[in-house]
């Protein structure tokens, strides 16, 4: 599908692997230039290597990596300064870093929550915060969070990552609500299960401790939805792409799943 993204700038962050580099690619494929983030320097930089190889001849002077924590206002600041000034624009946001942390009501810490908020909602936040000024003398803009299916379906084992999503999920909708009228569209998919290497280390713990094959291992967090497999990098990165593009010209202020069928609601 052309998405017509040749001439559009975004930042992608948590992009040195996963969700977050499959974006980045898909990005790159529809011809935009992406500055790319994350923590782990060395990581950030062999992911750019791989995109800038991957692609076509001039990929890769589209792409930018910038080592970031996004959940520390300095990092986002710089982030977005070195991005606008070696892109020129900045037309599309994709918050996406994160961690996971599982624990429950009895366990879970000020700490555990506390590193969950920096990350989902005050590093979300303040990234959208850092690009409306920009967005706005543009005319406009696109931005898409990333934010996992515990903010419609919260774990009790999984509490920080529940109350975290949630949070980011309300604020992706009050900004939306706030930025629509600048011509800024706010939307946020929700993935669950997606085979990634966090998932796979995961499934590789439960094929060693219960002696299991994979399938058998996967079949865990396949079982509650309705496709019964996991999901794809790729399948996030198309439908992140797709509202970040015109396309989804009139898609604003939205929140969509892409867990197989997992969520069972008729509204929310």
């Amino acid at each position: 599908m052309n998405l017509a993204l040749a001439d559009r700038t975004a930042i992608v962050t948590g992009a040195s692997r996963g969700i977050g580099y499959a974006v980045a690619a898909r990005l790159l494929a529809e011809g935009a230039r992406v500055a790319i983030c994350g923590r782990d320097a060395r990581r950030l930089d062999n992911a750019a290597e791989t995109l800038r190889a991957a692609g076509p001849p001039g990929t890769g002077e589209r792409v930018v990596a910038v080592a970031a924590d996004t959940s520390v206002a300095a990092d986002r600041a710089r982030l977005v300064e070195v991005a606008h000034a070696r892109l020129g624009r900045i037309d599309i946001l994709v918050n996406n870093a994160g961690t996971h942390i599982r624990a429950t009501l009895d366990d879970m810490t000020d700490t555990q929550l506390e590193r969950q908020l920096g990350d989902k909602l005050f590093g979300f936040l303040g990234m959208i915060r850092l690009v409306m000024p920009v967005m706005r003398m543009q005319g406009g803009g696109s931005i898409v969070n990333i934010i996992g299916q515990a903010t419609r379906h919260p774990h009790p084992d999984r509490l920080p990552s529940g109350i975290a999503n949630a949070a980011a999920q309300a604020m992706s909708k009050a900004a939306a609500d706030a930025l629509a009228g600048d011509n800024i569209r706010v939307n946020s998919v929700c993935p669950q299960y997606i085979e990634t290497d966090i998932l796979g280390g995961v499934i590789a713990k439960e094929m060693r401790e219960r002696g299991l094959d994979h399938a058998g291992a996967a079949r865990g967090f396949t079982r509650a939805n309705v496709l019964d497999r996991l999901g794809t990098a790729q399948e996030v990165a198309d439908l992140v792409a797709f509202l970040a593009s015109e396309r989804a010209g009139h898609v604003a202020g939205s929140s969509v799943s892409v867990d197989g069928g997992y969520h069972r609601h008729v509204f929310g």
